[in-house]
């Protein structure tokens, strides 16, 4: 294949990154360079700036807003009613974007969460006459937030019906819109967006890395302890509080935690863990080191009160043959599926929580018949394969 030049939009990148979309966004872009292609990608950054990388340049813009995207997890909810509008419209973006892509002609421009951004960049990218492929990650473009809670399912406030009218008159329709699940393309179709668009469900990209486990047995009565995982943003929403407050009422003993991240409820966590040797906060690891803690570890746990799209972790978790119980909600019964390759209990539900983990704690032979499983339910999720499909939509 000719190489060629892309243009990848996505609101964060390193050292700016928060969670899974960002990794999905870092593994497409270092294969297409891989593959030889030259990519532009344009992110947010303190300041404006350009960095050049062999065949990668990243544009680093600073749209004008009250305050920048990368701090408004810092910010208190009554500045951010005044932030998301000016973001929305953000005609400063809108400029700096157009200008890019009219000097740089890529051959398509690869768009994934455009908060911070500005929900007027699907309309430059019309403008200077460029395809545009749009990858769905999570509610962003229905919900200010990107968040949905379990059991809150209806908007808030009248704003937020505002706001989805909003940005779905302005996002239009691009040429291909690609959701990893079949449940968040249900989602956005159900609201009427993306009407005229190509529509593709294709599984994030994972790469494939060999985890060697940790030589210990699992059988009860023989000293080892079943270690669990939790891998992802500390914060209430992912629902890491909500896990520990129910591994804290598991009356079995032969089990350890190591909870890896770091976000905004770790003084909340660290309260509530206090002195119990079981769980061991790990704090932030670097993504090529997470490979550690699965080696580790005999089940990721993924116990989310929000709706998910299809969460990075879970597919990581899997490559490494290590078996994932996680909420049943959003997209996620689409990879995990019930004694095949992990199980999956009613989100929010402490008592069906603590059911399906002292099973398993029980039983760890269980485990084991499990992990026979996971590889093989990813193992066409290879980037190798993603990319093969994403060049065929251009």
């Amino acid at each position: 294949m000719i190489d060629m030049k892309f243009c990848l939009i996505h609101s964060l990148y390193y050292p700016y990154a928060k969670g899974g979309a960002e990794v999905v966004v870092e593994i497409i872009l270092n294969e297409l360079l891989a593959q030889g292609h030259q990519v532009i990608l344009i992110t947010l950054g303190r300041r404006k700036e350009i960095q050049r990388q062999g065949n990668l340049m990243i544009y680093r813009i600073n749209p004008f807003n009250i305050f920048s995207f990368l701090d408004i997890d810092r910010r208190p909810i009554w500045l951010r009613f005044i932030w998301h509008p000016m973001d929305v419209f953000n005609i400063s973006s809108y400029f700096a974007v157009k200008k890019i892509l009219k000097q740089e002609t890529p051959k398509a421009v690869l768009t994934h969460n455009l908060k911070g951004l500005g929900y007027l960049i699907p309309k430059a990218i019309r403008r200077v006459g460029l395809k545009q492929i749009h990858t769905i990650h999570d509610v962003q473009l229905s919900r200010p937030s990107g968040l949905i809670y379990f059991g809150q399912e209806k908007p808030f406030l009248i704003l937020d019906k505002m706001y989805e009218k909003i940005v779905k008159r302005l996002f239009g329709n691009s040429d291909v819109v690609i959701s990893p699940s079949r449940w968040l393309m249900g989602y956005y179709q159900a609201r009427g967006f993306f009407y005229e668009s190509k529509k593709i469900i294709l599984p994030n990209p994972v790469i494939f890395k060999k985890v060697e486990k940790r030589d210990e047995t699992m059988e009860q009565g023989q000293g080892g302890k079943i270690t669990l995982l939790y891998v992802g943003q500390w914060e209430r929403h992912k629902g890491i509080l909500f896990l520990v407050n129910a591994l804290k009422k598991i009356k079995l003993e032969n089990w350890q935690i190591l909870i890896v991240g770091n976000g905004g409820a770790k003084l909340n966590l660290e309260k509530l863990v206090g002195g119990d040797l079981r769980f061991k906060l790990v704090g932030w690891v670097e993504p090529e080191k997470l490979s550690d803690y699965f080696r580790q570890s005999d089940l990721t746990l993924v116990p989310s009160l929000c709706y998910e799209n299809s969460p990075q972790v879970i597919n990581e978790s899997l490559v490494a043959n290590v078996p994932v119980v996680a909420a049943d909600i959003g997209g996620v019964s689409e990879i995990v599926k019930d004694n095949y390759n992990g199980f999956t209990f009613a989100p929010g539900n402490e008592k069906n929580l603590i059911e399906v983990l002292e099973y398993f704690l029980s039983h760890p032979q269980f485990i084991s018949d499990l992990k026979r499983n996971c590889f093989v339910s990813v193992r066409d999720y290879s980037v190798g394969h993603y990319i093969k499909k994403l060049l065929n939509l251009i």
